[in-house]
């Protein structure tokens, strides 16, 4: 399922769903001709999981008595040639002033803006261009930890490496030649995993997205659904803030009993406050209760009740 899929039901409204799948991606718009869209993206294991997804989503439409039109317009198609940049400003809305981009000095294709100057919720934000304009690498960088110093050598090392995150695969963390800030390494995601266009869908396919990162903050095997739920889910990865302590992978298995933790089988993204609250309950559980923890590196280690350390203990293991 490549481009957009359309289906509507007439009743008292004319109710339409829209369905696209794109790799393990199903991404939902859904509304009528009285009420405003929603949208909605689910996130899957693997490919196969998410054709079947996006099959039964069909089936259970048909059901319910939609019909299959053809799609509307679809914006990203239509303005496939209109520069990123372009776009955005157009987004401001005709009773709006468009964002202002300036050009970065020294850096060739380079434009940032500052959204919120002197609030503290404030951030800057960068565009690396690529492809004469028609596609870019955007990062974001909240404004109390906005350094002059890390942001160009961060961009330096961006500017010989735009065209990374379009060359089929959904991410790369890479090691970066020197420290920026406190950080170690980057990470490149395409622009389905960096979702840097959720806000403009006419450059959908065209943004991607990196970010500085420590080495313990994304695991170097991590399939794409992981690095998903790292940057874009429950306790997601604060990749604005360059002055953050490093937030290390914390994938855990476990069947802690009692507990209000449902058990699982298959390593699975959890908080660092969620593995300190099962370690602090597994003293106390059921003989035959287990953890796992599984680092950055792919290690793994394994507690029962009678062998579990102090979660200070087991922080040095994810830090790596």
């Amino acid at each position: 399922m490549n481009g957009w899929r359309r289906f509507e039901r007439q009743g008292d409204a004319l109710a339409y769903w829209e369905i696209r799948q794109d790799g393990i991606r199903c991404f939902l718009r859904w509304g009528s001709d009285r009420t405003s869209r929603k949208a909605s993206t689910s996130v899957l294991d693997d490919e196969e999981q998410a054709r079947r997804h996006a099959a039964r989503k069909i089936a259970d439409r048909l059901r319910k008595g939609f019909t299959e039109t053809s799609p509307l317009r679809d914006e990203a198609e239509a303005d496939a040639g209109t520069p990123v940049l372009d776009v955005v400003r157009a987004s401001a809305g005709p009773h709006a002033a468009p964002p202002r981009f300036l050009p970065v000095d020294g850096f060739d294709q380079v434009h940032s803006r500052v959204h919120a100057p002197g609030h503290p919720r404030g951030f800057h934000e960068y565009y690396v261009l690529r492809d004469r304009g028609r596609g870019a690498v955007r990062f974001t960088v909240r404004a109390g930890s906005h350094e002059t110093g890390a942001i160009r050598g961060f961009l330096e090392f961006l500017c010989s490496r735009r065209d990374l995150a379009f060359d089929g695969r959904s991410h790369h963390k890479v090691r970066l030649p020197g420290p920026v800030g406190p950080f170690s390494h980057a990470l490149f995601c395409s622009p389905a995993l960096g979702r840097a266009d959720a806000a403009h869908p006419a450059i959908a396919g065209r943004v991607a997205t990196a970010f500085p990162v420590h080495d313990c903050e994304i695991g170097d095997d991590d399939p794409e659904v992981l690095v998903d739920a790292r940057i874009h889910g429950h306790g997601a990865l604060s990749y604005s803030d360059w002055g953050r302590p490093p937030q290390p992978v914390v994938d855990l298995r476990f069947d802690v009993e009692p507990s209000f933790y449902r058990r699982t089988r298959t390593f699975k993204v959890f908080r660092p406050d969620d593995l300190e609250k099962l370690m602090d309950l597994l003293p106390g559980a059921t003989p035959v209760s287990w953890l796992e923890i599984r680092s950055f590196r792919g290690e793994i280690r394994r507690f029962e009740p009678a062998t579990s350390p102090a979660f200070a203990d087991v922080w040095p293991f994810l830090l790596g």
